[in-house]
């Protein structure tokens, strides 16, 4: 069984019902001054099993996904300035609601919700128009999560988080040219961007996540008796690259009624110009709409860091391609101006 709902910050169910029922405004991205707008989505479901000769495990499983934006074009449309503002947090619980405590099997314990998703992504350019297709354009972004995420294996969250807010956090600064053939299709390039990378929490950057440096100790000398190794640097919170970039982005009706808006960065530190330490970032996200309240959702994103650990819990730097993927069907409401 599966069962979905809108929900909205402000304005209620009927706020949500207008937006949905009149779609977008008039305005579009053509126009000058600003357009605003956006897409709620929510997926709740539920899967349960009594003396089922099949076998099964009783699931259930929330989403919320959101796209916000903000655009502004001067009267003369010479200055152009786009904010997006993507989020996205799901949980999910496998089994029952009481499970038997692993440490003491006579104890029943609470099976908690863990996380399936958790995104928050903001991006801002401002452009100045060269001529119909081609802008100078300036940009800044930030990719992190909303709240701590545990190791896949931890699911009763019995050692210590790996991630949180801003811990990783990272993204780009960087001035370029922003080339638009057509106003659904934005290619941008930048031959002199920054990258940062920042671990707010230091027990994380003493691991050395997300590439910054870990922290260093002694010899280990100290370890003969049973004495730990002492600390004697702390591990970077923030790191910065330099660097080219390239932001390839779209938002299009590619057929009635699906949505594709799909984004990929990639970036090269100069000081290591090689294919194999390049970084890919890629997301795609597609809204194929039922009818007036119902969407499907899917959700495909894949990642490429040379310089990230994928797996903490093993000895040396393990290079892999991250890659995720969530398909969902839910009630959902567009509103505002139209960016498509």
């Amino acid at each position: 069984m599966a069962l979905s709902i809108a929900c909205f910050s402000q304005g209620g169910d009927e706020d949500v019902k207008k937006h949905a029922s009149t779609r977008t405004g008039n305005r579009e991205i053509l126009d000058t001054g600003w357009i605003k707008g956006g897409f709620f989505s929510t997926n709740l479901s539920n899967a349960t099993f009594s003396n089922w000769s099949q076998g099964g495990t009783n699931n259930s499983a929330i989403i919320a996904n959101s796209s916000l934006f903000a655009i502004y074009k001067s009267k003369s449309a010479k200055d152009i300035w786009e904010n997006y503002l993507d989020m996205a947090y799901g949980l999910t619980r496998n089994g029952k609601m009481k499970i038997k405590d692993p440490a003491d099997p006579d104890k029943t314990i609470t099976n908690p919700f863990i996380k399936n998703e958790d995104k928050l992504v903001f991006l801002t350019k401002y452009g100045r128009k060269i001529n119909d297709k081609l802008n100078y354009s300036a940009l800044f972004s930030l990719n992190t999560q909303f709240k701590q995420g545990w190791a896949p294996t931890d699911i009763l969250r019995r050692d210590n988080h790996v991630s949180n807010f801003l811990a990783p956090g990272f993204g780009y600064l960087s001035v370029g040219l922003d080339y638009k053939p057509i106003h659904w299709l934005s290619i941008y390039f930048s031959p002199i961007t920054a990258k940062y990378t920042i671990v707010r929490e230091q027990r994380l950057a003493d691991l050395g996540i997300a590439g910054v440096k870990p922290a260093e100790y002694n010899d280990f000398s100290d370890t003969i008796g049973g004495k730990a190794p002492k600390l004697s640097k702390h591990g970077q919170t923030f790191r910065s690259e330099i660097g080219w970039y390239a932001n390839i982005s779209m938002v299009k009706d590619i057929a009635k009624n699906i949505n594709l808006k799909s984004r990929l960065e990639l970036f090269m530190n100069y000081k290591t110009p090689t294919i194999k330490q390049t970084d890919l970032n890629w997301q795609n996200t597609f809204n194929m709409k039922v009818n007036k309240y119902i969407t499907v959702v899917l959700i495909y994103q894949m990642i490429w860091d040379y310089d990230v650990d994928t797996r903490l819990d093993e000895e040396g730097l393990q290079r892999n391609w991250q890659i995720k993927n969530f398909f969902g069907i839910g009630f959902s409401a567009k509103f505002g101006d139209k960016l498509d």
